[in-house]
């Protein structure tokens, strides 16, 4: 399992260099997870991440894939009107990422597993920071994401986070 601190950091001192302008658009794709139990853990830990970049909270998600397939991808609305797709799969033999944030007046762009480190812990362990400015938790996030599974229908999340 990754844990994403250097690419969060990296990625949010450049946003907050200006050149980039507001972040509208985050597109994150991963091939980091070891097992199908990581999967949800680090889909949300990937969506904590687009939160703190884009600088606003989810209003609604939407959840596809399967555990059992090996891949998940999440859709994301945000209150602000930015929006993300993430999606994670198995890591297989070599871990690899993709992230591109589209901004106002530029983009960023980051590839392969260079800004990731092994985490030896479950997700949500390496670093609670995020977590605390975080709409919902990593076990929040997975829940809603289950629901979503479940549903095959989005889900709103309130500002308390909780889903109605």
């Amino acid at each position: 399992m990754y844990d994403w601190t250097v690419l969060s950091q990296t990625v949010s001192e450049t946003l907050a260099g200006g050149t980039v302008g507001t972040p509208l658009f985050v597109r994150w794709t991963a091939a980091a997870a070891q097992s199908t139990p990581d999967l949800k853990p680090l889909l949300a830990e990937m969506s904590t991440c687009a939160e703190t970049w884009l600088s606003a909270r989810p209003r609604r998600l939407y959840a596809t894939g399967s555990a059992e397939a090996g891949h998940l991808s999440l859709s994301l609305e945000y209150e602000n009107g930015q929006s993300a797709l993430l999606a994670i799969s198995l890591a297989h033999s070599r871990p690899s990422m993709n992230l591109i944030i589209l901004g106002a007046r530029g983009a960023i762009y980051r590839a392969d597993p260079d800004v990731t480190a092994r985490a030896e812990t479950l997700a949500g362990g390496a670093d609670e920071r995020p977590q605390q400015s975080a709409l919902l938790s990593t076990s929040q996030m997975v829940a809603a994401i289950d629901k979503s599974l479940f549903s095959h229908q989005p889900v709103l999340l309130s500002p308390e986070g909780d889903q109605p």
